[in-house]
């Protein structure tokens, strides 16, 4: 609550820039236009090409390096029948890149095999089980699929094994991972739009996406240029599990490939539909990412990532239900581990004081389950809002996943590490990587090194980004149809966020089992429903009548076929002038504590109009409410953001002018006279201990509050 009194939270950054008013008279909706020139795009071509994005934008796929030698080499195989083995990765981007080629090259006819290493046992990558099984396999070719750009040894191990015992083989290396030059393996052909010296113009595929460009390839070479189409609704999935920006191909992509899981989705997609989804009717990115995807990596997390694969390549309804119920199970399991982990990363975090002052948090423990330390480091960035890296330690060993803050670059900076680590891999913001257990503490301590001339204490304040400071005509149904055809929302194009200053909380209630808070909300006149989730909690410091400044998100809920808006509250803060009304009050009430308050500063205050006059007086009736309201509570600890709830609570009851000033400089009163104990504590919060017996005290005893009356005696 101290955001929602005080302001201290989270900084509220405006996206600025200087409307093309040329432009803008072209486009039909005001709020539509500003949206995307805050989002880069400049030109009627740039509006025209994203609100109506279509397949055949997509770019050539023989642009990509190495394409066209990895085509050639897979017709051959086709023609020779060879057997093929995909080797994917175990999360969703791996798994459902995989799925698309497997599916693909069965409807070739080809003899395809896959192969998903053991998230725990074998960890990222090429592994050295894998090493051994497909060197003592007669598979003619491998193609690698959302990893090997850094599996220089393994491929060489490979082709060795093969030739030292007479067997050819070749590797196409498929991946979208950042690439280390000297890791950069000697293979067949190399599809990476990251390669050094790539002129691919779209550089940000995920591993699936590449997957579906060498179909499309393919499709093209076979005469079927439209073969990829098939496997957009796998690709979607993907592509928007896997966090990489919605824009250019991307949201091509996933568009058409949300389109395809509403009107025809493949059997295993349906089949997970109907387990994890009530509404079929609304599935949209958001959904996607917070319903799909999580039970799509809950098979690697937990156990076989295999069943995802099966789940996307079979074509039996049958079959496809029971691989759906077991990612619903493993998904369930995956929770509650992640929360146990959770709780002990905090606490091992708040119990160690170094934290406080290291701008990455370094936190491991023993025998922490490899799967899901990945989500629970992206659930302490969004505590700390520092870049994070949790590990897991067995046999010696420590694996680990990392996630950053917006402007940190996580593989340079575990690139900067390297001579520390065995492996390590990812992107600017997450990553994975082992390293030996000895090294833990000096990883801590160089990474910190590093990070300290990069990450400024600016970075890490919690930032919530607003595109547009809104009026109420602009928070509508209309308004929210319109933003949908922004859709679909991710990373690189979020959700429009707007900021509109000055509404009125008319009414509140606690809904989904106390965790959400559902606010009535006067705009300009008009009522609109907010719901504010997570944040049930604030029921108690949030009356009726406050007036706030809101962040929200607006969209369209349809429920039982009726559509109304529906706003998402981010960030809420009572309006800046009370803000710095509460700010001048509390900083007020702490310089009494100390007998030092600046008189003069505070008589400002009330010439300026931020407090009035009857906001410092304190009288002997106000004390006696505060008093026996206090004595009801029993020892209780008291916030700053306590001092704002009390003090309204007391106000409302009472209808007496009760504020955080006047309620703590009570407290310090009673202190002073013992009727109960005030104890600061290195929190700056204030314990309140009822003492057993309290004796008659006067008033007049009190040096605080004779030191209060003269001073608000010199202002009269």
């Amino acid at each position: 609550m101290e955001n929602y009194y005080l302001g201290n939270g989270t900084k509220w950054k405006y996206i600025n820039g200087t409307v093309n008013e040329e432009i803008a008279d072209k486009v039909s909706d005001e709020l539509i236009y500003n949206l995307l020139f805050h989002r880069g795009l400049r030109t009627q071509e740039d509006i025209r090409l994203f609100l109506e994005p279509s397949l055949e934008n997509l770019h050539d796929p023989f642009l990509l390096d190495g394409m066209k030698d990895a085509v050639d080499r897979i017709l051959y195989a086709i023609q020779k029948k060879e057997r093929i083995l995909i080797y994917g990765d175990y999360d969703a981007d791996g798994v459902s890149a995989t799925s698309i080629l497997v599916r693909y090259f069965r409807t070739l006819d080809l003899q395809v095999d896959y192969y998903i290493p053991d998230r725990i046992d074998e960890g990222y990558g090429i592994s050295d089980a894998a090493v051994e099984f497909i060197s003592n396999n007669d598979y003619d070719l491998v193609i690698t699929v959302d990893c090997g750009i850094s599996a220089r040894c393994q491929v060489a191990e490979i082709v060795e094994k093969c030739t030292a015992r007479g067997k050819i083989i070749d590797i196409i290396i498929t991946d979208h991972h950042q690439c280390n030059e000297e890791l950069i393996p000697e293979a067949l052909a190399i599809i990476n739009p990251h390669l050094p010296n790539s002129n691919y113009p779209f550089k940000n595929l995920c591993g699936a996406g590449v997957a579906l460009k060498l179909i499309h390839a393919l499709g093209i070479r076979k005469g079927n240029a439209r073969a990829f189409e098939d496997y957009l609704d796998i690709a979607a999935i993907a592509t928007i599990a896997d966090i990489v920006d919605l824009n250019g191909e991307n949201r091509i992509i996933s568009k058409f490939g949300i389109e395809k899981i509403q009107k025809n989705p493949c059997t295993g997609i349906k089949a997970l539909l109907n387990v994890a989804l009530a509404n079929k009717t609304q599935i949209d990115s958001y959904r996607v990412s917070f319903v799909i995807a999580p039970r799509i990596n809950a098979a690697g997390r937990m156990g076989d990532a295999g069943v995802a694969v099966e789940l996307f390549t079979t074509d039996d309804p049958s079959k496809a239900s029971e691989y759906a119920v077991c990612l619903e199970s493993s998904n369930e399991k995956r929770q509650e581990i992640q929360e146990g982990i959770f709780k002990e990363a905090i606490k091992i975090i708040e119990e160690d004081s170094r934290y406080n002052n290291e701008k990455i948090i370094v936190v491991y423990n023993e025998n922490w389950h490899h799967g899901v330390i990945g989500i629970v480091a992206s659930k302490l960035v969004d505590r700390y809002n520092k870049p994070v890296f949790v590990f897991s330690i067995e046999n010696g060993k420590a694996v680990g996943s990392a996630r950053s803050i917006e402007g940190f670059n996580l593989f340079k900076a575990m690139e900067s590490q390297s001579d520390l680590l065995i492996k390590y891999g990812g992107h600017e913001q997450a990553g994975g990587l082992t390293i030996p257990a000895l090294n833990l503490e000096l990883f801590r301590k160089h990474i910190n090194l590093y990070a300290n001339g990069l990450i400024t204490d600016e970075m890490l304040i919690p930032e919530t980004t607003i595109d547009i400071e809104v009026k109420g005509n602009d928070i509508s149904l209309k308004a929210a149809k319109m933003i949908s055809q922004l859709e679909p929302f991710g990373c690189g194009n979020k959700m429009p966020v707007f900021c509109y200053k000055g509404a009125i909380i008319r009414d509140k209630k606690l809904i989904g089992n106390g965790q959400h808070l559902k606010l009535m909300l006067e705009i300009e006149g008009k009522y609109i429903d907010g719901v504010y989730f997570g944040k049930g909690s604030f029921d108690t410091g949030i009356f009726p009548n406050d007036i706030v400044d809101i962040v929200f998100t607006q969209d369209v809920n349809d429920f039982r076929g009726v559509e109304s808006l529906q706003i998402r509250l981010i960030d809420m803060r009572l309006s800046e002038e009370t803000i710095n009304r509460n700010r001048l009050l509390l900083r007020a009430a702490r310089q009494v504590e100390c007998l030092d308050c600046d008189e003069s500063w505070l008589y400002n205050g009330i010439i300026d109009k931020i407090i009035l006059f009857d906001d410092i007086v304190i009288d002997r009736n106000i004390l006696a409410i505060i008093y026996r309201y206090i004595s009801r509570k029993g020892d209780i600890n008291l916030t700053p953001p306590d001092l704002f709830i009390h003090s309204g609570i007391l106000m409302r009851e009472t209808k007496t002018n009760i504020n955080a000033y006047k309620f703590l400089l009570a407290l310090l009163i009673f202190d002073e006279l013992g009727l109960i104990e005030v104890i600061l504590d290195d929190q700056g919060n204030y314990n309140i201990i009822q003492p057993c017996e309290v004796g008659k005290v006067n008033l007049e005893d009190s040096e605080i509050l004779n030191w209060v009356n003269n001073m608000v005696k010199n202002f009269k």
